[in-house]
């Protein structure tokens, strides 16, 4: 089975828009083939996993996939659907559906909100740096953004709202 597509820490939660490449969906296969139902739900889907732990991945169960659809509680209806709207999703060794394309955008976003809080921490080091500079004190030294990605900090950061 796959690896999950996305880490299980990621978190968009608190980023209400997703990135949506128009021409590369409009020119799709999918976009072509898919039913206008599939079409409707497929998108409910996408924009569901925006939200979702990890951010890009959607639950393995059909009640609240049939929900996250526009379906409601109509299951029956869900499964009539569900080979079109699940277009590209795959199955995972977590127990979670990822959709390739989903999860590269859902990467590329975390990246840039990670690049954000980074950014932030950086300025309170060299806030607090010269302040110890004026003492004479040990400064502290800046990370790298990927040293500091792999920190606990961020992953603290990770948690909170930007």
């Amino acid at each position: 089975m796959t690896a999950p597509l996305v880490p299980a820490h990621v978190n968009l939660r608190n980023l209400p828009t997703m990135p949506l490449d128009v021409n590369k969906l409009r020119d799709s296969g999918f976009a072509t083939k898919a039913s206008g139902e599939e079409f409707h739900a497929a998108v409910l889907l996408w924009c569901t996993s925006w939200h979702q732990l990890p951010a890009g991945s959607l639950p393995n169960d059909d009640r609240e996939l049939a929900k996250f659809a526009g379906l409601g509680r109509v299951v029956a209806e869900w499964q009539r659907i569900k080979p079109g709207a699940m277009y590209g999703w795959v199955l995972c060794s977590d127990g979670r559906w990822y959709h390739k394309q989903i999860a590269k955008i859902v990467i590329e976003a975390w990246r840039y909100k990670m690049k954000y809080a980074y950014d932030k921490c950086v300025d309170r080091i060299r806030k607090a740096n010269r302040q110890l500079e004026k003492k004479q004190e040990k400064q502290e030294a800046i990370p790298t953004f990927d040293a500091w990605l792999e920190s606990e900090s961020a992953k603290f950061s990770a948690e909170i709202d930007l």
